[in-house]
């Protein structure tokens, strides 16, 4: 519609309405996630291609992670609050970028081009997400660290359709690679 014409009635309405509809049916998609996730995870990853997006994974790892950073925030004391925020927020959905991505390369440079990124960033989304809901327990770091990376494994062979020994050699391949890069910025930034 162009500025100065005429709308019918409640056109606005109706739109807001939709917008809300929308934004009702994507909450409804997390909720059912985070359950099928808990509790049947080879077949939420089985379905996993045929009822994502990229936006909505991004979505509900943003929203995992917004979940994160509140707790944490509430939980440590943190003088600066704002900036530990922002920090825990990068933190953790960078985390979700490099692993996709790192993931994404050693799959073209061991496997050929079997899936997209979309496909791999989203299994990360949602194993990382998952994950994030506990994980702002610190003790917690040694159960869910490890689920995570089963997760990711459970992702490979059930929506990427890999043979587990593909699966396996993209995983450890993607977790080496990852300590190093990790382990080389702390090198850089923190020792000496």
């Amino acid at each position: 519609m162009k500025p100065g014409e005429w709308s019918p009635p409640f056109t606005r309405y109706n739109k807001g309405i939709r917008m809300f509809e929308q934004v009702k049916k994507s909450f409804q998609f997390y909720g059912y996630a985070v359950i099928q996730i808990l509790i049947e995870p080879r077949r939420f990853f089985t379905e996993l291609s045929g009822k994502t997006t990229l936006m909505r994974s991004l979505g509900f790892c943003l929203l995992c992670s917004i979940f994160f950073v509140s707790a944490s925030l509430l939980t440590g004391g943190y003088p600066n609050p704002v900036k530990m925020g922002f920090i825990f927020l990068f933190n953790s959905m960078g985390m979700v970028f490099i692993s996709a991505g790192l993931s994404y390369m050693v799959m073209v440079m061991t496997l050929g081009r079997k899936v997209d990124f979309g496909l791999i960033f989203s299994i990360f989304a949602f194993s990382s997400g998952i994950v994030l809901l506990m994980s702002w327990m610190s003790f917690f770091f040694w159960f869910t660290e490890p689920w995570k990376w089963w997760l990711v494994y459970t992702g490979f062979k059930q929506s990427c359709n890999f043979s587990w020994k593909a699966a396996m050699l993209n995983l450890v391949l993607t977790m080496t690679i990852q300590f190093f890069f990790l382990y080389s910025l702390y090198l850089a930034f923190y020792k000496g």
